[in-house]
């Protein structure tokens, strides 16, 4: 997943990787965000349906990271031969082969694309070498309003500019009803969600949401994923949306980015997001 210009925080401008100043201050705008609410919301008597248990509800944030895949340049290198030898495919073997890789996953061992089995191997071990990076810091809480709807509460900060503000998620609604996120460009449906550890970020199981619509001009997608990883040490909440023109065929809008929470014991260090 990558994290674009002006999708993980509203008029965003810059993206870079976290350091211990970026830390510091987020910390202090959590404490001004967290303080106040854990003052003034009721604890909500309402459940957030397929949400509950992974994001507080009594108007605290909880506190992770954006992260993101670093490869090694031996895999970047391999991945440009996967990539050649992909494109060497027939169209109708190319869009079955790529609509069978799961996101963020390693793809399975095909024979047309790798005739050494050999290279697969070393592919997929320099696959496992990745290191999973925090690039920004944010923080996530459910507020009730009222119906069963629910709304994330959400804030970050630009590394660079240090200007703090909401995700993008934020505008979208829950449903816990009707377990459906809402969002303009209509209603996201449900369904469970199950990783290996063919997942660049571990193996997870959750529920993912989502909506493919398209019109005369353009085809949209838009997804939420919600998992908690089965070792037990993080919840990851991932938002995606792209919109391609049917007339061009060139991208309008894209975006996607990664958030991990830690899961963490009541004795344990709320403040420090661990690694995989």
């Amino acid at each position: 997943m990558t994290i674009p210009s002006n999708f993980l925080l509203a008029k965003k401008k810059n993206n870079d990787r976290m350091n211990g100043t970026d830390m510091k201050a987020f910390s202090t705008i959590f404490a001004m965000l967290a303080a106040p609410a854990m003052l003034s919301v009721a604890v909500c008597a309402e459940s957030p349906g397929a949400l509950e248990g992974y994001f507080p509800t009594d108007g605290t944030l909880k506190q992770g990271t954006a992260v993101r895949p670093v490869f090694t340049k031996e895999f970047a290198e391999l991945q440009r031969s996967f990539a050649s030898k992909v494109a060497a495919l027939s169209e109708e073997k190319r869009k079955a082969f790529l609509e069978g890789i799961a996101p963020d996953s390693v793809p399975d061992y095909d024979s047309e694309v790798w005739p050494d089995k050999a290279e697969y191997d070393k592919f997929v071990a320099e696959w496992k070498k990745s290191d999973i990076q925090p690039i920004a810091v944010v923080a996530v809480g459910l507020h009730s309003s009222g119906q069963n709807m629910w709304k994330v509460l959400s804030s970050t900060i630009d590394p660079k500019t240090r200007r703090q503000g909401p995700l993008t998620i934020g505008a979208l609604k829950y449903d816990a009803g009707k377990n459906a996120w809402i969002s303009n460009n209509g209603e996201l449906t449900a369904k469970s969600y199950t990783a290996t550890d063919a997942n660049i970020y571990g193996a997870q199981t959750g529920t993912e949401w989502n909506l493919s619509k398209e019109d005369a001009l353009a085809r949209t997608r838009e997804t939420v994923r919600v998992t908690k990883t089965t070792d037990g040490k993080f919840v990851y909440l991932s938002y995606s949306f792209a919109e391609q023109s049917l007339i061009t065929g060139a991208s309008i809008a894209q975006g996607a980015y990664m958030l991990r929470f830690p899961i963490v014991t009541p004795a344990a260090n709320m403040g420090t997001p661990g690694r995989k």
